[in-house]
């Protein structure tokens, strides 16, 4: 699996947004809508949270809208240098549109959670499956 894939279609949600402007999305970022469409998260950002499903170059199409995972498990960029635990949450990291395992520490900011780790993540790895749309 790579980045960007649907791991299960049993109760998936894949919904059309329409990307903000002059924002380009790659494909398996994390991506969120801030009123004037979406674009990559930032660790700033208040969800809730998609998996974009298709990468988008704003300069090289006429056509803004992509689609995107709302509800399923899928499998998201995240941050290399983070390990991910199987069951917990995973927020947006320090780089824009990837998961890392989220700080119960600090207290965390629920706000910030982006959805479930379905897999164990190591430094090695780019990418986990998240499950998304049930986190509330």
């Amino acid at each position: 699996m790579t980045a960007g894939d649907i791991i299960k279609e049993e109760n998936l949600i894949v919904e059309v947004f329409t990307v903000k402007s002059e924002e380009d999305i790659e494909l398996g970022e994390v991506v969120y809508n801030d009123g004037n469409g979406v674009l990559a998260a930032t660790n700033a950002a208040l969800g809730p949270y998609f998996l974009a499903l298709e990468a988008h170059d704003y300069s090289e199409v006429s056509d803004h809208d992509i689609m995107c995972l709302v509800a399923g498990i899928g499998d998201t960029q995240t941050e290399i240098a983070n390990n991910t635990v199987v069951g917990r949450y995973v927020e947006i990291g320090l780089n824009a549109g990837e998961v890392t395992c989220f700080d119960y520490s600090s207290p965390g900011n629920w706000y910030d959670v982006v959805g479930i780790a379905m897999e164990a993540t190591t430094t090695a790895n780019s990418d986990c499956k998240v499950l998304f749309g049930h986190n509330g």
